[in-house]
């Protein structure tokens, strides 16, 4: 429905014009909006999640520089210990998984008699 109706009711005409320049026509490299001014929102909003080390440039540095390091919080608390818990776990997997015919066959047979005795 919209499209029919953008369709009848648009002139076909295009407006062309300069693109928008915040007011400064001479605008150099300098003056240009960094990825820091779009990101910078969106780190405030989530910044809590994250550890945020900022090098920050004095007004007076001859050349300065800035750095920004984004640490994940919930990293060394929650996931580390839970690939070394699985990692352990692998291993006594492994263990179990020696490729004898004979140890599975074992293994199958405590099964069997481990599940005969519960259901008795």
């Amino acid at each position: 429905m919209t499209f029919v109706l953008v369709r009848r009711l648009y002139h076909g005409r295009v407006r062309r014009s300069a693109a928008w320049d915040c007011g400064f026509p001479n605008q150099t490299p300098r003056m240009q909006d960094t990825a820091e001014g779009f990101g910078q929102p969106i780190r405030h909003i989530f910044g809590p999640f994250f550890r945020i080390q900022r090098l920050l440039p004095t007004p007076f540095d001859v050349a300065p520089r800035y750095a920004l390091h984004l640490f994940d919080r919930w990293w060394d608390w929650l996931y580390i210990p839970l690939a070394r818990a699985v990692e352990t776990g692998a291993r006594w997997v492994s263990f179990l998984q020696q490729g004898r015919i004979s140890l599975y066959l074992i293994y199958s047979f405590a099964t069997l008699l481990i599940l005969l005795a519960f259901v008795l």
